[in-house]
């Protein structure tokens, strides 16, 4: 499996038993997610950084076996004046990861057919209370990757034993 960078290989890892019964830990299935937003950088330091978002955390297997899933912390690296109040993401400073969005969380799922839905939430509720987008991307390398007019976004995959 170390060559195969199918989904399929994905979920054929969090289908593993445990493989050390003393630590009970499942073999997991890690996602990272970035979000670059090229020339985002205030237009008064051009110097400055875009905005850049991460998250990072474990996906769990689903009870019938055909969707990962997990929701994790939202970060990022700049401040966000002038963004309306309810994308809710307080101000830091810029070219920073300082912390957490306050509790703005990233959830996904990625289905076995190799699609993916994501839902940025304030307090664990949809922003704007919209519903989930899905990640136009083809699964290739590992790798999900979306390109669009206003930036690029990623979800990538590591397996832990």
């Amino acid at each position: 499996m170390a060559n195969d960078t199918t989904i399929k290989s994905l979920f054929d890892h969090a289908k593993q038993p445990v493989q050390d019964p003393s630590i009970q830990l499942p073999p997991t299935v890690y996602a990272t997610y970035v979000e670059h937003a090229p020339n985002s950088h205030p237009s008064t330091s051009p110097d400055g950084a875009d905005l850049v978002m991460y998250a990072n955390g474990p996906l769990t297997l689903s009870a019938g076996k055909t969707h990962l899933r997990g929701e994790m912390i939202l970060w990022r690296n700049n401040d966000d004046k002038g963004l309306p109040a309810f994308f809710g993401l307080p101000e830091r400073p810029a070219d920073v990861f300082a912390g957490p969005q306050g509790k703005v969380t990233i959830a996904f799922d990625v289905s076995s057919a190799g699609t993916v839905t994501y839902e940025k939430k304030l307090n664990g509720n949809s922003i704007g209370g919209l519903p989930p987008s899905s990640l136009n991307a083809t699964f290739v390398d590992a790798m999900f990757v979306e390109k669009t007019a206003s930036g690029v976004k990623s979800l990538s995959f590591t397996l832990h034993a």
